[in-house]
């Protein structure tokens, strides 16, 4: 058994309830710990970690602009008027964004987008 496997074995063999988590000064709970083994006086932790985002969003720049001023939780019209475009363009951006993110709210955007880091700028 290669240790590829062994390591497979044993994940889909953890416990939920001892895992716990790892807490980093950037971050929430980043990773968690699911299994604790002493070997030869070493101790090992088995880890799981979060899957870094593998499929990175990428909003156009107007898409950016409107992503930032919907979530400072203002609606279409003032943003059309800031942008000198139209309510009716702001949604259109809006629902190609949402797509791109798989969410169904602003509020689910927002969220999604400080997550990923694409508010800044």
């Amino acid at each position: 058994m290669t240790i590829q496997e062994m390591l497979k074995k044993a994940v889909t063999q953890v416990d939920e309830s001892i895992a716990f988590p790892i807490f980093q000064r950037t971050e929430e709970s980043v990773d968690e710990i699911v299994l604790t083994s002493d070997v030869d006086g070493v101790r090992y932790y088995l880890v799981r970690s979060r899957p870094q985002d593998y499929n990175p969003v990428n909003l156009s720049p107007r898409e950016q602009s409107i992503a930032r001023l919907v979530a400072q939780g203002l609606p279409n019209k003032c943003i059309g008027k800031e942008l000198g475009i139209s309510p009716w363009t702001v949604a259109t951006h809006i629902r190609r964004v949402f797509k791109k993110l798989d969410v169904n709210s602003r509020a689910e955007m927002t969220a999604r987008l400080i997550h990923s880091n694409l508010l800044e700028g």
